[in-house]
């Protein structure tokens, strides 16, 4: 029996003979998964490479955790905390219509320059803050200038009086030899 590859998973990253090529989408576990044919020149070319798990690089990420927002591969789904009770995970295929309008929910609310968005607001008031902080530094800064100018020209005033009484004093109090 020839057992070269004739496709390859998307989902999981196994290379599959004819017959497990022909079995694949009708395994409980791997029936959504995507299979490419393989062609005498390697892999037919795709628009994009799915993503690899961090911690099992020899896996791809086709499952999602709707609980926890985060892709993962069946071996961390076996074997990390997404097995458990109150995780819903599902294959990255049937997440991906779902996240995908979610994301043009968000993108179209960042984006849309018709209407302003919360971030567009939030900015706009941040910024009259910064700008109200400025001026209110220029002036706090302004205002303390002129009080040290004011009061050095009153200590300067002072000064000179109290050296005058002390010469009216030293030249008054004198008395002749």
């Amino acid at each position: 029996e020839d057992r070269k590859a004739t496709a390859r998973c998307l989902d999981c990253g196994e290379f599959l003979c004819d017959m497990h090529h022909k079995e694949h989408p009708f395994r409980r576990t791997t029936k959504n998964h995507q299979v490419e044919e393989l062609h005498s020149h390697g892999p037919k070319p795709t628009r994009s490479t799915k993503p690899r798990c961090a911690l099992h690089p020899n896996k791809f990420l086709s499952l999602f955790c709707r609980q926890c927002m985060v892709a993962l591969c069946e071996l961390c789904r076996e074997a990390g905390s997404h097995c458990g009770d109150g995780h819903n995970v599902q294959s990255t295929t049937e997440a991906a219509p779902e996240m995908r309008q979610k994301l043009d929910t968000v993108r179209r609310q960042v984006c849309d320059t018709g209407k302003p968005s919360a971030v567009q607001n939030a900015l706009s008031e941040v910024t009259a803050t910064i700008t109200e902080l400025n001026n209110a530094a220029e002036s706090t800064s302004k205002s303390i200038s002129e009080n040290v100018e004011c009061l050095v020209g009153q200590l300067r005033k002072e000064e000179r009086e109290m050296l005058n009484k002390l010469e009216e004093l030293r030249w008054g109090k004198l008395v002749p030899l």
